[in-house]
């Protein structure tokens, strides 16, 4: 009886670590893994950075990393059981779908990129402080003004906006659309980290992001330093044609707590200590560059998915014009730098997508079992 009894219990012995399963995550993510490494490398040849304090560092940005993933992982897990599953007991539901993750080796592949990402945020923080010093300061601002009311019929394009979207009230939701960007920004690297390695699109939106915070936010930031409208009067000489901007923002703010300003005089307080890891740059922007991203990868996704992003880019390229953080021009490059790697190198990166699904598929022919890549979802 007790066989028997042996025989039918779950089992519940502790997942060991799966060697393999990490060899696959480093495999399924090698594009991402190699463009943040040449990054790492540019940045190490080009400025002081110290290899040694990096790696120092890196044990604390990976247990943050890896803290957000937790988070996620339960708050996802917790809405899925409440909008499709809806179990009867969702806290057991969850748990005995984590407990199967880590015994398919989720966590193992998901620990190389977490890595190379946790290395990419720490380099990127440490880069963006020195920007205005690695490009003799804020240089660009007045040219970028200049050419803001050039391409929109001799009119700053905020006082365009202004007659409409000039309320307290509608200023308060595009600064709340604004402050929940990187809470969609990184449920969706969450969701294609998590996609099954070979899926087509993964890789092309893994490696379109990593690209656009080196390339864009490192390389471009530095070559085109500026640090936007609502700093305008603190880099530029003579008057400052944000001023009547900032005044109304101010006074709506009175009315309705706008975090945007709380944030630009935290920032311009950190940058004037030179506070390393909180930076100043605005073209181009990140903010446009990654709504717009995640509607170019929502595309196939059920059409609420790509309603709500597609809301939210239109949003975002508002609230970064209507809150001071940009010009007009910064969202355009970022528009165009966007749309350059995502088609311009999507193919290549579909093609890797191929690649390990092909692998996959011969493992399955030869051994009747899938390879270890073939499967990175939780």
């Amino acid at each position: 009886m007790s066989v028997l009894a042996e025989s039918v219990r779950p089992d519940r012995r502790l997942p060991r670590w799966n060697r393999a399963e990490l060899r696959a995550g480093f495999l399924t993510d090698a594009p991402m893994i190699g463009l943040i490494g040449l990054y790492v490398l540019c940045v190490l040849a080009t400025t002081q950075e110290s290899l040694a304090d990096l790696l120092l560092r890196l044990p604390g940005g990976f247990v943050i990393f890896m803290a957000m993933t937790l988070v996620t992982a339960i708050a996802l897990g917790a809405l899925h059981c409440l909008c499709v599953t809806r179990p009867a007991s969702p806290i057991r539901h969850m748990g005995a779908q984590a407990w199967q993750a880590l015994k398919a080796g989720w966590l193992e592949r998901w620990v190389p990129m977490a890595i190379a990402a946790s290395l990419l945020m720490i380099v990127f923080a440490d880069t963006k402080t020195d920007i205005p010093l690695l490009a003799g300061g804020f240089r660009w601002d007045e040219t970028f003004h200049r050419l803001d009311v050039a391409l929109h019929g001799g009119v700053a394009p905020w006082e365009l906006l202004q007659p409409v979207l000039g309320y307290p009230l509608v200023t308060f939701v595009l600064n709340l659309n604004y402050s929940i960007w990187f809470t969609l920004m990184w449920g969706m690297f969450f969701f294609h980290q998590s996609l099954r390695g070979g899926t087509p699109g993964r890789t092309r939106f893994l490696a379109t992001f990593v690209l656009l915070w080196t390339v864009g936010g490192t390389l471009l930031a530095t070559i085109f330093s500026s640090a936007g409208p609502c700093y305008y009067g603190l880099v530029v000489g003579g008057a400052d044609p944000y001023q009547p901007l900032m005044s109304y923002l101010r006074q709506a703010d009175t009315q309705f707590p706008l975090m945007a300003l709380d944030l630009q005089d935290m920032l311009w307080s950190l940058h004037s200590a030179g506070t390393e890891g909180f930076g100043i740059s605005a073209m181009p922007s990140l903010h446009n560059a990654m709504a717009l991203l995640m509607v170019l990868a929502s595309w196939k996704l059920h059409p609420l998915a790509r309603a709500v992003f597609g809301v939210h880019a239109i949003l975002v390229f508002l609230g970064s014009i209507h809150l001071g953080w940009h010009y007009a021009v910064d969202a355009y490059a970022s528009f165009a730098l966007t749309l350059a790697i995502w088609f311009g190198l999507g193919p290549l990166f579909d093609r890797w997508d191929r690649l390990v699904a092909e692998r996959r598929d011969r493992s399955i022919r030869s051994t009747g079992q899938p390879a270890a890549v073939s499967s990175a979802r939780p």
